[in-house]
């Protein structure tokens, strides 16, 4: 298991021509994340909530502690998959990571818990006691495309997430074929993520004019989006 620095998060959803103008800004002073491509790269989850959709409430009310938990992969690339926890105390977001298998990935989406059963991983352990406990189940996948930037004072990292599409068909989460409705807005997400300081380069950089700060996550708007 792999546990993150906890790290300040700011969200912003801009427009379609916001986001190309931001983007040929932050292409001028940032460094292109070395995973990604041009294009940067795409990114595909599944998300798991309890009985009471608490996740998604906790979101949309703006609990300043608050969890979930999500599968993810990049690029169509199922040799690489993650279970994720991210957990968010007000301003501050920390994440843990685990490898899963696509099997084991397959499996906890369909609802077959003992795959991880036997894992001694702290993650797998936790999530595997949750889901029994809770009723965790996968609940809407959410695939976009990203364009990531680093800034190596304060440590920050800026992604521009669009092309935002989901599916309720949840157990299709690693088939290719499988048919994504884009959300009705078509916004993107701007996300600054940084440790202790937030450069005022960056600052500046990142200003958008008429554009109001969202504690939204793409989870969350998802779930608006297929209820």
């Amino acid at each position: 298991m792999i546990e993150t620095c906890e790290r300040s998060e700011l969200k912003y959803l801009i427009n379609k021509m916001d986001h190309l103008i931001l983007d040929k800004k932050l292409k001028t002073v940032l460094s292109l994340d070395p995973h990604a491509d041009s294009n940067g790269y795409t990114v595909k989850s599944v998300y798991f909530d309890d009985f009471s959709d608490t996740a998604w409430l906790d979101n949309l009310i703006g609990s300043g502690d608050r969890e979930k938990f999500r599968i993810r992969y990049y690029n169509n690339d199922t040799s690489f998959i993650n279970l994720e926890k991210k957990v968010k105390k007000l301003s501050k977001g920390t994440k843990l990571i685990s490898r899963l298998t696509q099997d084991e990935a397959q499996g906890l989406i369909e609802g077959r818990f003992e795959v991880i059963k036997g894992s001694q991983d702290p993650l797998l352990r936790e999530f595997y006691l949750k889901a029994r406990q809770r009723g965790l189940r996968a609940k809407v996948i959410v695939a976009y495309q990203r364009m990531p930037y680093l800034y190596n004072a304060g440590n920050v990292r800026i992604t521009l997430d669009s092309q935002i599409r989901n599916s309720c068909d949840v157990r299709r989460f690693f088939d290719p074929k499988l048919s994504l409705v884009p959300q009705l807005t078509q916004q993107c997400l701007l996300e600054v993520k940084y440790d202790r300081y937030l450069p005022e380069i960056v600052r500046h950089l990142i200003q958008v004019p008429n554009t109001i700060q969202t504690a939204h996550s793409k989870y969350s708007l998802s779930r608006l989006f297929n209820t």
